[in-house]
């Protein structure tokens, strides 16, 4: 996809004239601010349909179907982050920055030390956080953001995962070269850090326990530290 097209996801994209209405409109006219000849792609996660816009009007976006291509902008690893629950701001600016990294699927978690209510979670407005930065970046598909668990939940769920790294403030061993498999997941503490039984146990369940140097990390630089580094020993930032 060249880099100056506009992307946006659909349910259903058609190989013919596709009209946008609603919030797929408003998104195209207002926030894109596209006009009539401009390039626009849709994607409904596994092709990329190619348009010109055609027309333009107060309730809709009139596009031309130009050809399709399978999508591109996805990693071939599926990484999964389990952070502990954050404040809302540094968990929006973590879904953010971790979509534009290709992290595929983001947990949140109650841990000891958390002091943010699972309920305040705006679940809806961080999937539209990570769908935005999805368009924005070219992803080939939308990441998910889930209702947070509960620390037990988490740790059963870690044993679905090729490779479980577990980003420890008080250090572990290096990163590693690689990553092993094709499904990793990363696991961030909360901006108190975990107990020393809650370390235990995530190692207990074959985690991996990984140090990021001596300095420690707000949680939300520990989040795309960790999916960064991942992606790169996987690959995907070369």
């Amino acid at each position: 996809m060249p880099l100056k097209m506009k992307k946006i996801f659909v349910d259903n994209a058609v190989q013919g004239e596709h009209i946008l209405v609603g919030d797929d409109h408003h998104h195209v006219s207002v926030v894109l601010r596209a006009r009539v000849g401009d390039k626009l792609t849709l994607c409904d996660g596994k092709y990329d349909y190619f348009y010109t816009v055609s027309k333009i009007d107060h309730s809709s976006t009139t596009l031309a179907y130009e050809g399709k291509a399978d999508t591109e902008g996805e990693p071939k690893i599926f990484v999964r982050l389990f952070v502990a629950l954050p404040k809302a701001d540094k968990l929006e600016w973590a879904c953010q920055k971790c979509t534009e990294l290709g992290v595929s699927e983001i947990t949140p978690f109650v841990s000891s030390f958390v002091q943010t209510k699972p309920e305040s979670v705006r679940i809806d407005r961080l999937n539209k956080i990570c769908r935005e930065a999805a368009q924005q970046c070219g992803r080939g598909k939308l990441p998910l953001v889930d209702e947070p668990i509960s620390f037990e939940k988490m740790l059963d769920l870690l044993a679905d995962h090729d490779d479980v790294l577990f980003f420890y403030e008080k250090g572990g061993e290096q990163f590693p070269r690689a990553v092993a498999g094709k499904k990793i997941a990363l696991v961030v503490g909360s901006e108190g850090g975990f107990s020393d039984l809650e370390a235990e146990r995530i190692v207990g369940v074959g985690a991996r326990r990984i140090g990021l140097g001596k300095r420690i990390l707000r949680v939300e630089t520990a989040c795309v530290t960790a999916a960064a580094l991942t992606m790169f020993a996987a690959g995907e930032l070369r």
